[in-house]
């Protein structure tokens, strides 16, 4: 029997949340059948079992003294799932308090009880008045609020005068908020190659907030700041705001917002670190440790075998191979199961290259399977770079082939394909030019550095400073911007 939608929907649920979920059953007023209270209980129990086994197991906990029928299993699964849809939504209502206010003001209103919901009215006016921490939602409270109030006011006389710009000045900002947090994920989709969208309102929508100082709301100028991340990149300035808006209200956001508000900052920062931006190494390998301290990149405490990836290489980047060591053991137990041998041999292997042990660094990765497409180009590249550097040339060309090859075929490369087309032609050059005049060889230098989408500068850059010039044996000086290799062990 496949797993069914009520069994993953059960399974997916934190401990307590299956203890409140228990309690919710026993409640008559939701459900009469003791049947689901057996068959929760056992699910609890029979978690380790799968297919066949965890079926007829289950089955003779709910009907004892029946042969197994799977359409009666099928059944109760039914019967669970929408049990278990109505529990999460009353999790969710009975997690916002201002929800509950809200429902009972409307139902108040409704019922026509005129000094309860007076009272209330001016109770929750007053809290959402007073509210100065992080809560984009608060906006839409203020609007439902002002929404009561009108609806109140009418039937008490219709010729009341009441003000809608200050309910219809709140839900533009709420929903203003809610199409920049769209407009954010489409623009975080489109930097990896997806087909741009429009959004011809956007601008005039953005300056009515400007022009009425809704900018300067937390809320917004942080959504607002994140976009110009993405349509001005340039601004350094920006982003140091952006990262200290980020702070101050850091305490208030929940998972969802602390996680796409941090990959912006932590996705900005690595388009600098791949223009080279030397600056930005420190500050997004804080970023990251931040991130994982607080959860924001973690899916249920696991960190993708990508993040942990960047973590380990940012250090390498920095020369600081203690600090990789350490975190590559650290973070490994946080890296998902499926990937964590693959992922582990492959910084363990960076790690390796740069501590001089290249014999060690081509075993590993040689004989890993990457299975996520950019992983794969980057052991390649690892593996140019190791020939490069071993002086076999045969082997280089032959990985340089295959790996123009591999980009061909991947069709999920989004711009980071340009980036690794550029380092092949960059490495097959070096290959073939093995004693270019000193002038040329210092424009090729200069031409690395300026290079706003190759990857690997610092080792190319370096390279072509050793090479030798003709006539002469002097090389080259390294530019100041960028950090010399460690030496070999």
């Amino acid at each position: 029997m496949k797993k069914s939608f009520s069994r993953s929907l059960f399974e997916g649920l934190e401990p307590k949340q299956r203890q409140r979920f228990l309690a919710f059953l026993r409640s008559p007023y939701f459900n009469r059948q003791e049947r689901m209270v057996a068959g929760v209980m056992a699910m609890d129990r029979l978690e380790g079992l799968h297919g066949e086994a965890y079926a007829r197991a289950l089955f003779a906990t709910l009907y004892p003294q029946m042969p197994y029928d799977d359409v009666k299993l099928r059944l109760f699964f039914s019967e669970l799932a929408a049990l278990l849809r109505r529990f999460l939504y009353v999790e969710a209502m009975q997690s916002s308090e201002e929800e509950q206010s809200l429902y009972l003001l409307r139902y108040l209103r409704q019922r026509r009880e005129a000094d309860a919901f007076e009272r209330l009215a001016r109770k929750l006016q007053r809290e959402f008045d007073t509210d100065s921490g992080w809560n984009p939602r608060r906006f839409e409270w203020r609007h439902r609020l002002e929404v009561e109030k009108m609806s109140y006011e009418s039937f008490r006389n219709r010729f009341t005068h009441f003000d809608f710009n200050l309910g219809a000045a709140q839900l533009e900002v709420a929903s203003l908020i809610q199409r920049l947090r769209i407009y954010l994920e489409q623009l975080s989709h489109e930097a990896i190659g997806r087909t741009p969208a429009t959004y011809p309102m956007l601008d005039a929508w953005i300056n009515h907030a400007i022009e009425q100082g809704w900018d300067q709301l937390p809320e917004l100028r942080l959504y607002l700041l994140a976009t110009q991340l993405f349509r001005e990149p340039a601004q350094d300035g920006l982003f140091h705001e952006y990262l200290q808006l980020l702070g101050e209200q850091e305490a208030g956001f929940d998972f969802e917002t602390g996680r796409e508000l941090y990959l912006t900052a932590l996705n900005y920062g690595i388009r600098k670190i791949n223009q080279n931006a030397v600056d930005f190494f420190r500050i997004s390998l804080d970023l990251f440790r931040h991130c994982v301290k607080r959860g924001w990149i973690l899916d249920y405490g696991v960190m993708s075998s990508l993040t942990y990836k960047n973590i380990i290489v940012l250090c390498l980047r920095m020369n600081d191979l203690d600090l990789a060591e350490q975190l590559l053991e650290s973070y490994r137990p946080l890296v998902d199961a499926r990937d964590r041998a693959m992922i582990y041999q492959f910084c363990l292997a960076r790690i390796r290259k740069e501590r001089g042990d290249f014999r060690g660094a081509l075993y590993l990765l040689n004989t890993s399977l990457f299975k996520d497409p950019l992983i794969e180009l980057n052991a390649r590249v690892e593996m140019i770079k190791i020939y490069y550097e071993l002086d076999e040339p045969e082997l280089m060309n032959n990985q340089l082939t295959a790996t123009r090859q591999l980009i061909r075929r991947s069709k999920k490369l989004g711009y980071h394909r340009e980036y690794y087309v550029n380092f092949l032609a960059a490495s097959a050059r070096l290959l073939s030019l093995r004693r270019p005049d000193a002038q040329a060889r210092q424009a090729w230098m200069d031409r690395i550095l300026a290079d706003k989408k190759l990857i690997e500068k610092t080792w190319l850059y370096n390279m072509v400073a050793q090479l030798p010039v003709q006539r002469t044996r002097t090389e080259a000086p390294v530019s100041p911007a960028l950090k010399q290799r460690p030496d070999k062990n």
